[in-house]
């Protein structure tokens, strides 16, 4: 679990203002990030391994096909020389692969702050966040635009993704007045069950409503004493500040766990009913344009 490994490394880091899931917000990413230096860097082993692997087998091959031998000594000949330079650029591609690193890290150092620069900015055009102290839900749009409205603005549905695995579900989002829609975020992955989507969308709806306190989820824990009323009701019920960092996680899903997972496949997700939407008709457009903040999406 990714808080109990942050908690054992860094706890530091929960305060940094990195960790994007708080008592104010949660935030995530809406749309393609720039891939930047580092994802550079992954793909130059491909490119080194395949340039080497098929440009130095071709070569070969071509060398061997000029060779004047009868068709079958000349077949022969080539499937020796696939064999041998399989097994060869392997070894090779083993031996060079440090140096290429070296060498294209030393080629690429003076463009570093560069590509730092790029993805600073794309990771600031695609945040977007849930809003727990204003009740605004916000969507970056391409072109570096933003969505902001409040949440009874939004309808949720359970998106079906057909895949080469099979059939899963995802969360997705719609704007009621402008019909905008956000399904492919970090927030809502695909899920094998729709029961986890629901799930999701339950909580999120819980985190909004600042009369409950913040859903009892490891990503929480660390800033449930800086909400009110989180603060005051575990301090009711006595909760374990440190339920979920220091929670045997394996001895967990065996047991109470498990439970936890049969209880929210079982649970009858239709009937129920969001407590956060209000009933919108019972005032007019133009009183509840009124109402809207002003730097909320027109209208």
């Amino acid at each position: 679990m990714q808080v109990q490994y942050q908690d054992q490394r860094d706890p530091e880091a929960f305060n940094s203002g990195d960790w994007w899931w708080d008592q104010s917000q949660i935030r995530f990413l809406n749309g393609k990030v720039f891939i930047g230096l580092s994802a550079l860097q992954l793909l130059i082993p491909y490119a080194w391994g395949g340039l080497l692997f098929v440009g130095g087998g071709m070569m070969l091959l071509h060398y061997a096909s000029m060779l004047e031998l009868p068709y079958e000594l000349k077949s022969l000949l080539g499937l020796g020389v696939v064999l041998g330079w399989i097994a060869l650029s392997i070894l090779l591609i083993i031996k060079t692969m440090p140096w290429v690193m070296s060498t294209v890290a030393i080629l690429l150092k003076p463009f570093e702050s560069f590509y730092r620069t790029l993805l600073d900015r794309s990771l600031e055009a695609s945040e977007s966040f849930f809003s727990r102290e204003t009740g605004q839900i916000c969507f970056a749009l391409p072109g570096g635009k933003k969505l902001t409205a409040p949440l009874e603005e939004f309808d949720a549905y359970v998106e079906r993704v057909i895949e080469a695995g099979g059939i899963f579900y995802r969360l997705m989002f719609v704007h009621r007045y402008t019909g905008k829609q956000f399904s492919q975020t970090s927030l809502s992955r695909v899920e094998p069950t729709k029961e986890e989507v629901m799930a999701l969308w339950d909580m999120l709806q819980r985190y909004m409503d600042t009369s409950q306190p913040l859903p009892d989820v490891p990503r929480l824990e660390p800033f449930r004493h800086l909400d009110p009323v989180t603060a005051e009701h575990d301090e009711r019920t006595g909760r374990n500040p440190r339920f979920w960092r220091d929670l045997d996680l394996e001895a967990w899903k065996q047991g109470e766990g498990a439970q936890w997972l049969k209880r929210q496949m079982e649970y009858l997700w239709g009937k129920r009913k969001c407590k956060l939407t209000p009933q919108l008709g019972e005032i007019s457009m133009d009183e509840y344009r009124k109402q809207r903040p002003s730097e909320a999406w027109p209208i």
